[in-house]
């Protein structure tokens, strides 16, 4: 388990360039009300070698389910997975990363 305290910057919480498929968990069961705070998921492009955005989500305020799970990813080339807080008082992000 991994602790990321927020800036307002979008930050990595996971990357990997090897092979495998991984899952993980983010809990934002420390957010409150007027926070905001955005997930995004990204998969590298072998041909160019740059990340692609290939999900996005956005939390607001407290949450009722506060573990937010990924499925199973495969990440060939690169994944990785970052956390950016847009509004309210800076919160710290836990979370767990698995590869199988």
């Amino acid at each position: 388990m991994a602790s990321t305290l927020m800036n307002g910057t979008e930050q990595t919480l996971f990357e990997n360039t090897e092979l495998g498929e991984y899952n993980g968990h983010i809990f934002l069961d420390k957010m409150q009300a007027g926070d905001t705070i955005v997930l995004k998921i990204y998969v590298k492009d072998h041909e160019d070698d740059v990340y692609k955005l290939r999900d996005s989500a956005t939390y607001t305020g407290a949450q009722t389910k506060p573990c937010v799970g990924f499925l199973p990813t495969i990440g060939k080339v690169g994944l990785k997975v970052t956390a950016q807080q847009t509004a309210g008082t800076y919160r710290t992000v836990t979370h767990q990363w698995i590869m199988r």
